[in-house]
């Protein structure tokens, strides 16, 4: 068996992730293990065991083509998806591995070595690294003839947001030889051609030793102190007591990058922390504090190597055959997992250990089995000293006790073949089947379908004074006239006629229409302004009934006008947004978040905002309303903006929230307008658009996916006549299967890339009659909508049925593996046209700050020329010049 190991870069992750190497030896004890790395970092790799060969790769479009083109039996791709190429600009999409494990948020799954495992389709690893010194590395520090007693730094990393300010480190150095007498190396590994002055009193080894040899210096030392950094992660490997610096990092706040010694429960270590800004903001005194804690520690007790657990290796297990039969044939007992996470353990011991001592000191016997939360939760069983799964195992499942598992892995429409017992990548594509459940669907598995939903279908009091008494939807509705031949206006209701939304009957026939043909729940429209909700009775009357469909809200956070646009004329409500209202605002929901049928992802209630550039500081007002949330005992919110505002969308991390989705009205390109309407046949003051539907579906449909999570809208066909009658936007070339393939196309793409709890399509929408977007009956098509609406979903749950092991599984997978190259080539398409536009930008900005530059000096020029005694002497003969020039 051949297995390729990929991470090409950098120090710390590369030393990290030296458990996988471990993990896959003892998987695999026969296989060749061959690691693809950059030739800068390849001595972490030479002088590991594990590793039978090590590649040399420039850069990760070299990775891109080893890993695809080559011949291996499995290829374990460390990196992070959409990671781009520093030399080529070329991103990586992953076809090896978990996808969802990004370069923007996979710090969500924990440590570099959670992350990167989880992400290369691996269990979750969270081993206590290794680093691999040999004997010139030794050799080599022996040579420096270094203090007996002193402690090693590194201040300075690649990467500016982490790096402590240069004033604080002299000062702390300055205290560290004053106060507690110690001798002070710096070390490091700087590709900066500028490095940084050496303190002063230190000994500066900086880009001085090869790797190894820093690494054995660091070993060496009484204790560390350095910031997220590749030195940090060393000191990790050799079990040194460290003082680690760590700040908020883009959304991450509480983010630990280390697994084993130096994670938050280490020994001998102290994590000085700033949650709400950058490294560079910790005070010098809370260093100092972690540093005499640390240093009296180390003086009372000797610091813990980083593979030394409290518990003795060994051991030989009572357990009868029918025991160890019971656990192996759960699949919830990793031998290699166990081993790496428990050293002292050899691979062939490690049942025996799990079942003799392991388990019940809490330890897990793999990624499916929470040891000690089982103990936790069961205090029957810890008290008698019982093996935690082995009580699952015979007892508690069938009692219905709780159970936990460490890592839920995200389900995806396709796994690879095994790398390991019991364990199958969520991987984007499969080499020869499908994953379907033995028996049925579980109903998770299939995306669930929410349409957006008007309330505004009865009268207001705001409406009767600012359009007339009795004002509605309909209104508008009734009165709209047909802008050409065959232009279907004024749309008529169908079976639910002219409804009034006071009737909580009438809201009973929508979700009974809703859910007879497959739509999950509404996501209501909400409106709030300061306290003041608009349009709110039937969302009242709904929450108060006995309907049991789902529903969640969408914050319309924008003015309430006469013009429809939510824009600052004519205003009828303004929306002001500020940190106050941002408070009150949260708490009116909370009665709302907790009703069970609020729609939750992983617990969280999921909130949606219209317009998140309003608010003047849209980090501060989500991360209110998370605490908020928090504070009523929710694990969160998951907040969902619109996508569709601007032509370089921000990644809803940058701006406090979880995911995007897609307004498809927002994007009407040129190509998908229509020329079947003669110009002739539109009134001479017609200044909208027509729009061919089947273009328009068709153009939303194979958007490319972005780089975040980004939840897929299907929109009904469009006509916005009764709002703004010559200027409005008209779909045309809706008797087709245009819908029914959209939305049928969308909910694959959410089934194959998002978790189960976020696997969420939305129609647009239920009800919107104005803007003539609308899956309800109406006079002309009757149910038409709602019957491919259904139609769609069906054939969605007929694909994820199909049998893994039948020919037409097998056909389904060729099919989407095609699917996902077009996919990975629309990306690409994109990439390749931003990288371009971006070089064109910048080009366009070098070519103005020159011409600037130039005018400027020019200007200046003239006014010293005009200021000086020379121009104003000879201003007489210039007017002389001026008069004899005269005719």
């Amino acid at each position: 068996m051949k297995i390729l190991v990929g991470l090409i870069e950098h120090i710390g992750d590369i030393i990290a992730c030296e458990p996988v190497s471990r993990y896959l030896r003892k998987a695999y004890p026969d296989a060749k293990i061959t690691w693809a790395v950059s030739k800068a970092y390849r001595e972490l790799i030479d002088t590991n065991p594990n590793v039978d060969e090590t590649v040399i790769i420039d850069c990760l479009t070299d990775w891109i083509k080893k890993a695809n083109h080559e011949k291996f039996d499995h290829v374990i791709d460390l990196h992070v998806n959409f990671r781009v190429c520093e030399c080529c600009r070329i991103p990586l999409l992953k076809k090896h591995g978990n996808p969802l494990v990004n370069a923007h948020e996979w710090f969500d799954f924990g440590s570099i070595l959670q992350a990167f495992s989880i992400g290369a389709g691996l269990p979750p690893l969270s081993a206590s690294p290794r680093i691999y010194i040999d004997a010139n590395a030794r050799t080599l520090v022996d040579a420096l003839d270094l203090p007996a007693n002193y402690c090693a730094i590194h201040r300075e990393s690649n990467d500016a947001i982490k790096d402590w300010e240069p004033q604080k480190w002299a000062e702390l150095v300055s205290w560290l030889q004053r106060e507690l007498g110690i001798a002070v190396v710096e070390v490091g590994s700087l590709k900066k051609q500028a490095l940084p002055s050496p303190l002063e009193g230190t000994i500066d080894l900086v880009n001085k030793t090869p790797l190894l040899a820093t690494a054995e210096v660091i070993r060496r030392a009484k204790f560390f102190i350095g910031i997220d950094s590749g030195p940090a992660h060393m000191a990790n490997a050799v079990g040194v007591p460290g003082i680690i610096l760590l700040g908020r990092i883009g959304v991450f706040r509480n983010y630990n990058p280390f697994s084993g010694h130096f994670s938050d429960n280490g020994s001998h270590v102290k994590i000085v922390r700033n949650l709400t800004g950058p490294v560079c903001e910790i005070s010098v005194s809370e260093v100092q504090e972690a540093t005499a804690y640390l240093s009296s520690l180390i003086s009372m007790k000797p610091r813990m190597d980083a593979d030394t657990l409290p518990i003795e290796a060994g051991g030989t297990s009572h357990a009868t055959a029918e025991v160890r039969a019971l656990v192996l044939q759960s699949g919830m007992f990793d031998a290699a997992w166990y081993s790496v996470h428990i050293p002292e353990v050899d691979g062939s011991e490690a049942l025996d250990h799990f079942l003799s001592i392991g388990g019940s000191h809490g330890i897990s016997p793999s990624q499916h089995f929470d040891s000690q939360y089982y103990l936790i939760a069961n205090a029957d069983v810890a008290k008698a000293g019982l093996n935690p799964l082995v009580h699952y195992l015979k007892f508690g499942r069938r009692e219905g006790r709780s159970m936990r598992v460490l890592y839920q892995k995200p389900p995806s429409a396709y796994s690879s073949t095994e790398l390991a017992p019991h364990w199958r990548s969520p991987t984007l594509e499969a080499e020869d089947s499908v994953q379907v459940p033995e028996d049925q669907l579980p109903a998770n598995e299939v995306p669930r379908v929410f349409a957006f939903y008007l309330p505004q279908f009865h009268p207001i009091a705001e409406n009767n004074w600012a359009h007339g008494t009795g004002f509605t939807e309909w209104t508008n509705v009734i009165k709209a006239e047909p802008l050409f031949p065959g232009h279907y206006q004024p749309r008529i209701p169908g079976e639910l006629g002219y409804y009034d939304l006071r009737s909580l009957d009438v809201m009973k026939a929508q979700i009974d229409l809703a859910l007879k043909h497959g739509i999950s729940g509404f996501c209501f429209y909400y409106y709030y302004f300061q306290g003041k909700k608009l349009l709110y009775k039937p969302i009242e009357n709904y929450i108060k009934s006995d309907i049991k469909a789902p529903f969640f809200f969408l914050w319309a956070n924008e003015n309430w006008s006469k013009r429809w646009d939510g824009g600052d004329k004519e205003v009828i409500i303004a929306q002001n947004h500020s940190p106050e209202d941002d408070v009150l605002f949260i708490q009116e929901l909370i009665a709302a978040f907790q009703d069970e049928r609020y729609e939750k992802v992983d617990g969280k209630p999921i909130l949606m905002v219209y317009k998140s550039h309003l608010f003047p500081d849209i980090n501060t007002s989500t991360d209110i309303w998370r605490e908020e949330a928090k504070r009523h005992g929710f694990p969160g919110l998951y907040l969902v903006m619109v996508d569709d505002w601007s032509q370089e969308p921000t990644h809803p991390r940058a701006l406090g929230f979880d995911a995007a989705y897609e307004i498809p009205g927002n994007t009407i390109p040129e190509n998908v307008l229509s020329d079947h309407i003669a110009a002739s046949d539109l009134p001479k003051d017609f200044e909208g658009r027509i729009v061919d539907y089947r273009k328009f579906a068709s153009f939303h449909s194979g958007r490319p996916l972005p780089e975040y999570r980004r939840h897929r809208t299907v929109m009904l066909p469009w006509d916005n006549t009764p709002r703004y009658a010559s200027r409005a936007i008209v779909h045309v070339n809706t008797e087709n299967d245009a819908y029914r393939i959209w939305l049928t196309q969308a909910m694959l793409d959410t089934y194959r890339y998002r978790t189960p709890d976020e696997r969420i399509v939305f129609l647009h929408s239920w009800n919107e009659w104005c803007e003539g977007t609308y899956v309800e009956p109406d006079g002309r098509n009757g149910r038409r909508y709602l019957e491919e609406t259904k139609a769609a979903i069906d054939d969605v749950r007929d694909i994820l049925a199909l049998d893994p092991t039948g020919t037409a599984s097998r056909a389904l997978a060729t099919l989407r593996r095609v699917a996902r190259e077009k996919d990975e080539g629309a990306f690409r398409v994109v990439q390749a046209a931003k990288i371009q536009t971006r070089h064109i930008f910048n080009e366009l900005q070098q070519t103005r700050a020159t011409l600037t530059k130039e005018l400027e000096s020019e200007r200046t020029h003239r006014s010293a020329l005009l200021k000086s005694i020379s121009w104003r002497l000879t201003a007489p003969i210039r007017g002389l010049r001026k008069i004899f020039a005269r005719p």
